[in-house]
């Protein structure tokens, strides 16, 4: 059988790399990453869902796009999450003049060049400059939050909470219950290698 150097599956384009700022060479999405909360009774506007997930602060000038095109929630987080960041026009324009090879770079490459230029040249290419704007245009699209905003963030608080006490009666109760359930099972164990033994 042939490794899998010789069967080219790893130049395939949905092969893992780096997808927004995640790291070079890294998953889609990392296996603890919380999932999306379901906004079924949400009256939020579209631009608020996107503006408020962390997506859209990982990636604020393609958030910004996405939005001005009336994109949907779903849709622009998704595009988000499989999109490498994306350089403001003026941060593109300082970079073309600067940088030699600038168009031979892919997005993960660019990016690296920009965030190292701004480091080395005190900003002087606008890369954080025009990140800070991008998140500060981004909070204008967040919503306050409503009444059921504010129950829904009590009620998932309480339940943290109650999950976490551990001298509410319910975690008294859980711990008691795991305690007989673990005796249980070292006696029947027990009487299961006397059984064997006997015989």
């Amino acid at each position: 059988m042939k490794s899998d150097l010789y069967g080219f599956s790893h130049l395939r384009p949905d092969a893992n790399r780096a997808r927004g700022y995640t790291g070079r060479y890294a998953s889609r999405y990392s296996p603890n990453a919380e999932q999306q909360e379901d906004h079924t009774t949400d009256t939020h506007s579209h631009a608020h869902r996107i503006a408020s997930s962390q997506e859209a602060k990982n990636n604020p000038v393609y958030a910004l796009h996405l939005i001005d095109n009336h994109a949907s929630h779903q849709h622009a987080i998704t595009m988000l999450s499989e999109s490498h960041r994306h350089l403001s026009q003026y941060t593109t324009r300082k970079m073309e003049a600067v940088c030699s090879g600038w168009e031979l770079l892919d997005d993960e490459d660019k990016n690296l060049a920009a965030f190292n230029y701004s480091l080395m040249n005190d900003d002087a290419n606008g890369y954080h400059a025009s990140l800070r704007a991008a998140n500060e245009k981004l909070e204008s699209y967040i919503e306050p939050m409503t009444e059921g905003d504010v129950q829904t963030l009590v009620q998932r608080m309480n339940d943290v909470m109650h999950r976490h006490n551990l001298h509410s009666p319910e975690s008294i109760a859980a711990r008691q219950r795991q305690e007989e359930e673990e005796k249980r099972r070292v006696d029947e164990e027990r009487e299961r290698q006397r059984q064997a033994f006997r015989q």
